[in-house]
This record gives C-alpha cells, structure tokens and sequence, in this order.
C-alpha cells in the first residue's frame, strides 16, 4: 500500500520562512528555527524577543544544546536574578533544546544530551575542568545550578525538560531511539532523584501544532456576587475560582498577570503574613470582610450569568494577596470564603496607566517602579516610533502585534545602551541585565526629561546596527558576541561623535545613518584586540577594567585622529 502523503514538512518550511522573513530578516535559516522551536516550547512563558535570545547557547562546543532556559515559579533565571522574594512553594523549571534543521531524528545529539548532563548539571562539577563546552552553555546551566542552590532550602520542585526538534523529522520515533531518552531520563534523575524528568520528541507536525497555538488572551473567573457598571465590574470570587483563573493547568502561577503590577511578590512580610493568617485560621468570617481585594485590568470585560470574561487581564493591585491564595489552595481544596474583585475595563493605554499608578500609589512605594507609566517612556516610545522602531514599555505588546523582532527595544536594552553611552559603563549594562536600573538613582541618571529625546533614539538606532553587525560574525561564539555589544557600542558613537567620554547632547547630535557596516567592523576589530588582552571572558566583560582600557585607547585615537587633522591644515 502507498504511503500518504505528509505534507507537515512543507507547510513547516513555509511557517519558517514567512516568519523570519517578517520577524528575523537578518537571521539565517539555523539561527532562525532555533528562536522558533525556544518560542513555541516556552510559548506559556510569554518570553520577550530579547529573552529568548538571551537563551541560545547554539555553536561550537555547545554539548547538543542549541538553547537553555530556566525558571523559577515562572520567571525567567538570568545571572543577576534576585532569588530572595521566592519564599516557599517554590518551583524551577529546566528546559534543554535541541533544534536541528537537516535529517530526523538520530541516537547521536541524545548521547551528547547524556554527556552534557552527567559533567555540567552536577551542582558541585568545577567548570573549568570541561573546556569541551563553550562558556553560554556553561553559563546558562550555571545559572541554573547558583539558582537551585541558593534555593535548596526552600526544598523546591525541580522539573527538567530535554526538548529534541528537526525540521525534517515525522512524526515516529524509532524505539532505539526511545530507549536512549529513557538512559538521558536515567542519568538525569540519578542526579536529581526527586526531579520530574521527561524527553520529547517535536517533528514537523508537533512543531506545527504548537505553532498554530495561540497565547491565550481572554479568561474566565467564576463569580458568586456583581455589581455591575460602566467599564467596570465589582464581584466577589470563591477563593477556589479566584485561585483557578491565577494558575495554567500545569499548576503553575500565570506570571503574564502580574506584568503591569509594579511590585514584586515581597515575601515574609507583615502584611502578607496577616494574610496568610487570614486564610488559615480566620475561618469564621469571610475572606473579604478582611483584604482590601484585587484590581483587575483588561481591555474588555463582561458578566454572563456566573462567570466574567476578562481581555488581556491584568492584576495591577493584589500581587500579596493573590500569591498568597494561589499557594493557600496548593493544600485547599475547598473553601467557601470569596475574595473581592474589581474588574476595569479600557482600551486606552493612557487611561489604564493611570489606573495602574492611582491603584498602587495608597502605600508609599518607590517611584522608580512605576517606571512605564513615566512620561518620558511615554515620549521615548513616540520617539522610536518616529525612526521606524517600538519601544517594549508595556512588555511583547508590539511582539503580539506581529512587529519585527529587529524593531523592537525594551526598556532593560534602551537603559543597557544609554548607560554604556552616556555614563561609559558598558562593564555594568553586561553585567546587571535585569536590575541595572532598580535603584531610584540609576534610573534617573539614564532616564530623564531634562535629557534630549534624540538622546535615546540614537541610542536604539545604534544599539540595533551593532546587534545586527555582531550577529552575522560566524567567526564569534555566542557568548563573545554578548560580552562585546556593548564595548563595541560605546565605540563606534566615540568614534563618530569625535570624543570620548560622550555626553547627553553629543550623543543625540550623531549622524547615525552614516555609521556603516565597515564602521562596525573597524570597531569590533579594535575592541576584540582590548577584550583578548583581558582574557576574552565573561569576567573581562563584567570587570571595571575593561571600560577604562576602551576609554584610555579611544582618548589616544582621537587625539592621534585630530592631531593629524591640525598638521594638515598648517600644511
């Protein structure tokens, strides 16, 4: 009997295509499809863009990882992750990804899975003791290791995800091929006994499916009273619903919620203590008699009998008491307590940041985290737009809107560039991703409405040609190209400002259409010779050293460039 006809492949190399040209136009097909398989994956996660770039470790000595990302109760690990607001309840999860472009699937990237795991995810293995593997893969499972450490004593649940994907495989698996997952699930779980383990195999036809699996974007919340009005509804919520409508089916919390709540989950305080208590023993009056309730967000909202259909949700007041609830009914199974709610709802981007800012402004909190609300990220993200770029302040809203993953900055990469710029910290914007600007300080010597606007498109222009220069260098590993963006940034604008150290206005007066590829070049060429001399290391990267060698050859150069300048012209 003749075999059907599965056309998964075709219609996979067609999705592939469409969406790199759309999204990654510079990106080659490998590069491209290995940011794909990272996105569908962890397509729950609701990575940015930038996230998971920031997880591929593909390249020569990667130990048959292409990417590596790991999480703690839903949040992304990074080398500067503060670990200290993850009290109890805590869950890491460790996703592995293999993503092939040529043939099926084979026994051989499983044996090197094998390898990899036994030397780099034994927690007490020196690193420097398996040069084999290349330092983005060593640091990406280090992270891992620093973060399932430091949190060993809240006994956390521990859940490892070895993903294999090609292009060009079907959908069957041969049992050979089984067997070996099982020996990589083995050694896996030989390591971490208490661990859940699993290998999954993604043909075409899986890549495909979880390709057409769209983000959800409207959810429902049970509800046993309401009060309805105008863009706005107040109910109350069975505990047991509430706690539902906060987690995925796997249990997890849905931290997407949470995205424009500007604090963070605080921990042992004595507020969430109080609350905790509340659940606990204040049995004989209702939950909400107690709370002051949660603030719910979203762009359209409506009641139908017992149950809310909320838009694009978003807890904006209540993170305490919501994270408290979701990890009450981790034992509850039942309890006829409800919790109050308020539901808004608004299209208005504007309207619903001030919403936002009036919900959490009742306590004192510290300016600096209502940071995308503040004009001036208001005003950069019309200035970028004015250039052909979007500004990431309301996090993957352009990245749901299809824009091109080339065009859009966030606010973490807008103050990584204009720190290395205007403040010559480059050591700092490699070494503090995530909490570079935490502090009220750090925020406001980078962002500011006394600074001019051209200030920080520039900066997104120039930070966007370098990324796009350093990326098409076969030549460079992963990491090198992470360690030497921001070095390479800061000298090319010195070069083409004629000056170094920069200042506000010499920065925003640079001519940045007329930096060229061959610029860039000229400028990795001259950094690398300064990274080389340090060690070519991430320690290099993140040292002060580093930036104070850049700053001393550039004053040398200039100087070198005008002096030549002056001799000519008395000529």
């Amino acid at each position: 009997m003749k075999k059907l006809v599965d056309n998964s492949q075709q219609l996979l190399n067609d999705v592939l295509n469409q969406r790199r040209e759309e999204l990654y136009p510079s990106y080659s097909a490998q590069d491209y499809f290995e940011i794909f398989c990272s996105e569908q994956v962890l397509k729950e996660y609701d990575l940015s863009y930038e996230e998971i770039y920031s997880g591929i470790v593909d390249g020569e000595h990667d130990g048959g990882i292409d990417s590596a990302y790991s999480f703690v109760n839903g949040e992304i690990i990074v080398e500067d992750l503060d670990i200290s607001p993850f009290k109890r309840d805590v869950r890491i999860d460790l996703h592995l990804i293999q993503s092939k472009t040529s043939g099926g699937f084979s026994e051989g990237p499983i044996n090197k899975l094998i390898s990899i795991s036994r030397h780099l995810l034994n927690l007490t293995a020196n690193y420097d003791e398996f040069s084999q593997y290349n330092q983005a893969v060593k640091a990406a499972l280090d992270n891992f290791r620093k973060a399932y450490r430091g949190l060993a004593s809240k006994f956390p649940s521990l859940y490892i995800h070895y993903h294999y994907a090609s292009q060009k495989a079907d959908a069957s698996v041969h049992n050979n091929l089984r067997l070996k997952a099982d020996e990589l699930e083995s050694v896996a779980k030989e390591l971490f006994p208490d661990a859940e383990v699993n290998v999954e195999f993604l043909g075409a036809r899986r890549l495909l499916e979880l390709a057409r699996r769209r983000p959800k974007t409207t959810y429902e919340l049970r509800v046993s009273k309401s009060f309805n009005a105008a863009n706005s509804l107040v109910v109350l919520s069975p505990l047991k619903y509430y706690a539902s409508f906060l987690k995925h089916s796997d249990g997890r919390v849905r931290a997407d919620l949470f995205e424009s709540n500007v604090r963070d989950f605080q921990g042992n305080t004595e507020v969430n203590a109080e609350i905790v208590n509340t659940l606990d023993k204040e049995k004989s009056v209702d939950f909400w008699w107690m709370n002051n309730g949660v603030t719910i967000i979203g762009t359209k909202a409506s009641l139908n009998g017992d149950t809310v259909t909320v838009e694009n949700p978003q807890i904006v007041n209540g993170l305490q008491t919501s994270t408290q609830i979701a990890q009450h009914f981790r034992e509850q199974s039942d309890d006829l307590r409800s919790v109050m709610v308020k539901i808004i709802s608004s299209e208005d981007e504007e309207t619903r940041d001030k919403i936002i800012k009036a919900t959490n402004s009742q306590n004192y909190i510290q300016p600096a985290t209502l940071r995308a609300t503040d004009k001036i990220q208001r005003d950069i993200e019309e200035a970028l737009k004015a250039v052909g770029l979007f500004y990431d302040r309301r996090k993957n809203f352009y990245k749901n809107e299809g824009k091109s993953a080339e065009r859009i900055v966030s606010i973490s990469l807008m103050a990584q560039s204009v720190m290395t710029l205007l403040l010559s910290r480059p050591d700092a914007a490699r070494a503090r991703p995530s909490t570079l600007i935490k502090k009220d300080t750090d925020y406001g010597k980078v962002f500011s409405q006394k600074m001019p606007i051209a200030l920080y498109s520039n900066a997104a222009l120039l930070i966007g040609h370098v990324d796009r220069v350093i990326r098409a260098r076969t030549d460079l590993r992963a990491r090198d190209r992470t360690n030497l963006r921001f070095y390479v940034l800061l000298w090319i604008a010195s070069v083409a400002a004629k000056h170094a150290p920069l200042n506000a206005i010499s920065i925003a007066s640079l001519d940045v259409k007329s930096i060229t590829n061959n610029d860039i070049e000229e400028a990795i060429g001259e950094v690398w010779i300064l990274y080389e001399q340090l060690g070519a290391s991430d320690q290099a990267a993140k040292g002060s050293e580093f930036p104070k060698l850049i700053i001393s050859k550039l004053e040398e150069k200039l100087t070198t460039n005008r002096s030549g300048i002056g001799k000519i012209i008395r000529t």
